[in-house]
């Protein structure tokens, strides 16, 4: 009986040890420079890791041929913005959590501070813009660059889900390129409905 006892104990103390599976909050920052919060696992976490460490190693090559191809693009005027793009990259914030209740709170408090002083920093440009009073050309400038670095963006993006087989994640959005390129049934369907478009017009 002792040693029953004695077993159930450590089976008890086993699942104990399981339910309190310490997480992490991990600040992940996107490829746009966007900054977000998660709590994982090791496992997750380690997980993540591999996956940036895989980006890393795709980024390079993949902006090089994305400037080669923008170059070669007489239609653009303005440089590749490349530059301002980067490998995700991730870093645990703080201790360790054994309750993840508490680590979901202490992320809800960290992303709040992180929305707050976004809008401090858009209130801030907003002000300036508003003094600046700037001319039709410069807005006009500033219009053409965005969309310069949102090309840009997507283009690397693109390249880099080809390389990797995978979409690379964003904060709000990821680029699904590549995914769209695999399922064959989506062309069948579409077929499937221009048939019945023409059956209906009988």
């Amino acid at each position: 009986m002792k040693r029953m006892t004695g077993l159930l104990l450590v089976l008890m103390g086993m699942a104990c040890a399981v339910r309190a599976e310490t997480v992490s909050i991990v600040q992940i920052t996107d490829m746009r420079g966007m900054t977000g919060y998660e709590v994982m696992t090791r496992e997750e976490y380690a997980a993540l890791m591999k996956e940036i460490k895989e980006e890393t190693a795709a980024f390079a090559p993949a902006a090089a041929e994305c400037k080669k191809e923008w170059d070669a693009n007489k239609e653009n005027k303005l440089p590749f913005q490349g530059s301002r793009i980067k490998p995700r990259s991730a870093k645990k914030m703080g201790a360790d959590f054994t309750d993840r209740e508490k680590a979901d709170k202490k992320k809800a408090q960290m992303e709040e501070r992180a929305s707050e002083k976004q809008l401090e920093e858009m209130d801030k440009e907003s002000k300036k813009a508003k003094q600046a009073k700037p001319k039709e050309e410069d807005v006009a400038k500033e219009e053409a660059r965005v969309k310069a670095f949102e090309d840009a963006f997507a283009m690397i993006s693109k390249k880099m889900g080809d390389k990797l087989g995978r979409p690379v994640p964003g904060f709000g959005f990821a680029m699904e390129e590549p995914k769209k390129e695999e399922p064959k049934k989506d062309g069948e369907k579409k077929d499937e409905k221009k048939d019945e478009k023409k059956g209906g017009g009988h």
